[in-house]
């Protein structure tokens, strides 16, 4: 995915030096990691001695079902914004076991869970110091899933419809 964001900057007919995104593929944690400690108009390491980075907001996409510890990722992404900052993140909902389809058997390596529960990642994000803390199903993808389990027939497999969901709070 960071390579599809990279490519999707340098089409976007901007200049790399206008761009104030960095695209960093990291498992996080630690808030003060190099890999964060860039500015991304220069691409530079920020000079010894200064202040670590901390940002505005913290976006992920399809990431959390493959986090093995939750709860320890969203303290780095509270540590990572500055007061007022928020996080934003979506994945699948995990609805029951009919939710393990999202992923095909011969893809389930790195897979932690089978989508979020709401009731937990809205847990898990207030204890982490967040508020103002909201939990919504944001849309709905319809996706094509393997008729039996390892028969890797998703191009034309039945058709089952996963609910996303968005979660959010802010940093006081």
């Amino acid at each position: 995915m960071i390579d599809v964001l990279t490519a999707k900057l340098s089409s976007s007919g901007s200049h790399k030096q206008d761009q104030n995104v960095l695209p960093v593929c990291a498992l996080l944690e630690d808030p003060n990691d190099t890999r964060l400690q860039i500015d991304p108009m220069t691409r530079d390491a920020l000079e010894a001695g200064s202040p670590p980075r901390r940002f505005d907001l913290v976006v992920s996409h399809l990431v959390l079902h493959h986090i093995p510890d939750l709860a320890a990722v969203f303290k780095i992404m509270f540590e990572l914004l500055k007061p007022g900052g928020k996080v934003a993140v979506t994945d699948f909902e995990d609805f029951g076991p009919e939710a393990r389809k999202f992923h095909p058997e011969s893809k389930m390596e790195g897979v932690e869970r089978h989508g979020i529960r709401k009731e937990d990642i809205r847990k898990i994000i207030e204890e982490s110091g967040f508020e103002g803390v909201t939990v919504e199903t944001a849309f709905e993808l319809p996706k094509r899933v393997e008729s039996v389990p390892g028969k890797g027939d998703t191009e034309s497999g039945p058709t089952m419809v996963f609910p996303f969901l968005i979660c959010s709070g802010t940093k006081p």
